[in-house]
Parts: C-alpha cells; structure tokens; sequence
C-alpha cells in the first residue's frame, strides 16, 4: 500500500501569489496559485512587461501600455519613469474573473512571455 505524505503550508506574505506547501518530511515544496477560489488582488504589487515590451498591470487586464513604443520614440528617462508611475498607479483593484460581462485578455501568459 503507497504511503501518502501531509503537506505542510508554509507561511508567506500577502502579496505572494502562491500558497505554498512542504512535505510533512521536508522532502518537496509545491505551490498553488488559485486567483478565482484564492484571489489575492487587493494585495498584489505586480506588474509585467511583456515580451514586446508592454507593461501588463494585471495578466487579466484587457490594456496593455506601450513601454516600447516611447522607449523607440527617444523618450527621456524622465518621461518614461512619469510614463511608468501613471500606469502602475492606475493599476487594476482586481480582476473581474466569474462575474458577468468578464473579457478575458486577448494575450494570455504564452503570448506575452510568461
């Protein structure tokens, strides 16, 4: 008969995306990111820039900002750190996942370089 090992949640910060666990025996770690069951939006602090050199606030956003766009455009550090600040601080609250009228993205993770 197969022996079966407990996993043990391992602590972690409210902004960490995954909860983790370790084997009872400390052999193994897993981690599960649930965002629908588990949502951990009002705590989270990322953003992405995708690999076309968007910045994606949110994988679920619908809105990419075009980072490389200016960068090509000869914008100045100045205006592309002003550029950044405006975006991150208009960050979505939450992804809007199982409610009525939800978009999903039209890039999803593959697509953007995740």
């Amino acid at each position: 008969m197969a022996e079966y090992l407990h996993l043990v949640e391992i602590p972690h910060e409210r902004s960490e995306t995954a909860r983790r666990y370790v084997f009872e025996d400390g052999t193994g770690e897993i981690g599960i990111i649930a965002p629908v069951s588990q949502p951990f939006c009002g705590h989270c602090s990322r953003v992405r820039i995708t690999c076309d050199g968007k910045i994606r606030t949110c994988l679920f956003s619908v809105r990419d900002h075009d980072l490389h766009g200016l960068m090509r455009g000869s914008a100045s550090d100045d205006e592309l750190m002003k550029f950044i600040h405006r975006v991150v601080g208009r960050k979505e609250e939450r992804h809007h996942i199982g409610e009525t009228g939800f978009v999903p993205p039209s890039r999803t993770m593959v697509h953007i370089g995740g």
